[in-house]
Formats: structure tokens, C-alpha cells, sequence
């Protein structure tokens, strides 16, 4: 008697999509569909442009009255450079009161160029306060 060994085929299972097992009609189990899982999401993705939307908003805004505070100040510069002006312009105009009012400068156009003269002592009257 002759006993031979057979190789062992090792045999592999075709591979096959598994089939669903059907389940009764209360345990039936649905798979959700790429529109269906996001079906919740809507509601985080509107707040998530809402705050979004808040964030530019606010940004904006910061943005305008930070440029509101920028115009102020150059105009405020502008003021103050105007009013150290004023302040030069009316110091000389105050200095040239004072030299036109002095009383040499009064005394020297009425003699030359108005022709005045000082009185002679004949010149002088006096006058009583009284009504006699």
C-alpha cells in the first residue's frame, strides 16, 4: 500500500459584499447619506458665518474710529500750529502799538510833519473854575 501526502490547497474565500441582514421593520437601520449626516450642520455653519460676519463687522468698525481718531489729531496739529501763529502775529502787532503810541514818536510828527509848536508862556490862559 502506497500513501501519498497531498499537498494542502490553501483556498480563499471570494471577497464579496457583505450582505445586509435584514432586520424586522422596527429594528430597520438606515444608513445615512452624505446629505443626511449633514443635516445638523446647517445650524453650526450659520453661526459660524454669523460670527464671522460679527467679526468683521466689529473690525470694521474699529477701523472707522481709528481712522476718526487720526483725522482729529491732524487737525487738532493744524489748530495748534495756527493758534502759535496768532500768538506770533499778536505779539508783534502788540509791539508795534507800543512803538506807534510812544510819546517821542507822537511829539516827533507833531512838530515835523504837522508843523505844531510849544506854547509861549503869553499863550496860556487860565480859566476859573468859578462862573464870575
Amino acid at each position: 500500500m502506497i500513501v501519498t501526502k497531498e499537498k494542502a490547497r490553501a483556498v480563499y474565500p471570494l471577497q464579496q459584499k457583505p450582505v445586509p441582514r435584514r432586520k424586522s421593520a422596527g429594528q430597520e437601520r438606515v444608513q445615512p447619506s452624505s446629505r443626511a449626516r449633514t443635516a445638523g450642520r446647517p445650524a453650526e455653519s450659520l453661526l459660524l458665518c454669523v460670527f464671522i460676519l460679527l467679526l468683521i463687522a466689529i473690525s470694521i468698525g474699529l477701523i472707522a474710529q481709528y481712522s476718526q481718531v487720526v483725522a482729529l489729531n491732524y487737525q487738532i496739529q493744524q489748530v495748534d500750529q495756527q493758534i502759535a501763529q496768532l500768538h506770533k502775529e499778536n505779539e508783534r502787532l502788540a509791539l508795534d502799538v507800543r512803538s506807534m503810541s510812544s510819546l517821542e514818536r507822537l511829539e516827533s510828527i507833531a512838530v515835523h510833519e504837522l508843523g505844531l509848536q510849544y506854547p509861549d508862556q503869553k499863550q496860556w490862559l487860565r480859566l476859573s473854575a468859578r462862573g464870575d
